[in-house]
């Protein structure tokens, strides 16, 4: 199987099958990655913008990075870029995402999976705490993304991205230890929950 770096070279050599194939393989990633924060419509409209971005943004790609990481780079921006939108429809003020959560802004996943009790309650926190917050650890958990990786997409630098993984973890606990007491959530449950969420959706 070829790998994304040499679908890539292909695509931009004008072999369209290729671009399609890199497309295809990072589908379903993309498809959850949008579909914890949005509605499934949206979800599509995202997903259009997504692969449209990148089609134009191809040709200017010099491959310091891969492609996973470069295809994130433009679904964060989009997804930003849309709950920006459509907030400020409503609102005077553009959200701050780094307070605000999907539940703060109204929105309503329509990818939310999960089969025990600690995964539902995991997926519920996550929508509470900063969207920051939940990207960043959708991105480290369920993509496996790290260092320099996580840095790019997120637009921060790899210290801040330490930083930020300790915050969004913090903010995880403190909301589950609120609205689920009796379970007694600590660090090693929470990322073991967070990780079985993650191939359940994966799974969806």
């Amino acid at each position: 199987m070829l790998q994304d770096h040499e679908l890539l070279t292909r695509w931009r050599g004008g072999d369209q099958a290729a671009g399609s194939e890199l497309f295809d393989r990072h589908f379903d990633s993309l498809r959850c990655f949008f579909g914890t924060k949005v509605q499934i419509s949206e979800v599509e409209d995202l997903m259009q913008r997504t692969m449209l971005a990148c089609v134009e943004s191809v040709p200017k790609f010099r491959g310091d990075a891969s492609f996973r990481t470069f295809l994130f780079v433009i679904a964060r921006r989009e997804l930003y870029d849309f709950i920006q939108r459509k907030v400020r429809r409503f609102e005077r003020e553009a959200p701050d995402l780094g307070v605000s959560s999907i539940l703060d802004l109204g929105l309503t996943p329509s990818m939310v999976v999960a089969v025990h009790e600690r995964e539902v309650l995991v997926a519920e926190a996550m929508r509470r705490i900063p969207v920051d917050y939940q990207v960043t650890l959708e991105l480290f958990y369920w993509e496996q993304m790290r260092g320099p990786e996580l840095a790019e997409v997120l637009g921060i630098s790899p210290t801040t991205v330490r930083t930020r993984l300790h915050r969004a973890r913090a903010a995880l606990l403190e909301i589950l230890s609120e609205h689920a007491p009796e379970l007694g959530f600590g660090p090693q449950d929470l990322e073991a929950s967070v990780e079985a969420l993650g191939r359940s959706r994966g799974a969806a």
